[in-house]
């Protein structure tokens, strides 16, 4: 059996519990602002689920289920979210209870209009990867993390170059606009202190050579 949550006309969705508690319905149902729209269901299959959902403001409550590929609709929308956990407990547990304090009208709407579990999966969890690929835009590092690239990321760029792209790819533009520059800077801070210490060396060089005393080499091959 599958908890699942959808939330707000759609804006988020996701798979609660893959295999709840009574605990954990109570849980969720409590946790819920009902002032806003959610929907609430328990899936046993694609052929056997039930749902409470609405708000407690403008679309008021209501429960619909389906058994053998006929839906069900409570005849009287419901008045608390008290009733909506009882129905769900209710189902849960598989007492029949709900059928019998509650009437619903019966819809004879075959497997076209089954609920799909395995899609609404599928909806939550690309629902939740757009959320994501959203708030990835506008990430960014830390100080710290922008020093480290600074020294360290010209060397270890050309071992992990795919770093770059992959910010790129997972919607990461704030980091991959700073990465880019943080490391152009890197390398020519890199160039000007590779150039200046061979320089460095390469003027000390030069000077250890002038230095050094040659007037007995030139009096023994005769140029003094």
């Amino acid at each position: 059996m599958k908890l699942l949550v959808l939330s707000d006309y759609g804006s988020r969705e996701y798979l609660k519990k893959k295999n709840p508690s009574e605990s954990d319905i109570l849980e969720t149902m409590n946790s819920i602002d009902w002032n806003l729209f959610h929907q609430v269901v328990l899936s046993k299959n694609n052929y056997d689920w039930i749902e409470v959902g609405g708000n407690l403001k403008e679309d008021g409550l209501s429960v619909m289920y389906e058994k053998n590929n006929e839906q069900f609709v409570i005849n009287k929308a419901p008045s608390s979210i008290n009733q909506l956990t009882e129905i769900l407990l209710s189902y849960f547990n598989n007492d029949g209870k709900f059928n019998k304090i509650y009437k619903f009208n019966g819809e004879n709407n075959k497997s076209n209009s089954t609920y799909d579990a395995e899609k609404v999966l599928k909806n939550l969890i690309e629902n939740e990867r757009k959320a994501s690929f959203e708030k990835n835009k506008t990430e960014s590092y830390s100080a710290w993390e922008m020093i480290l690239i600074f020294v360290f990321g010209p060397l270890k760029f050309f071992h992990r170059y795919d770093v770059v792209f992959s910010l790129r790819k997972e919607n990461y533009l704030l980091k991959f606009k700073q990465r880019i520059k943080i490391l152009t800077l890197g390398f020519i801070s890199w160039f000007i202190v590779i150039y200046l210490t061979f320089n460095y060396y390469e003027q000390k060089r030069l000077q250890e050579i002038e230095n050094i005393d040659i007037s007995d080499w030139k009096k023994k091959h005769g140029y003094e």
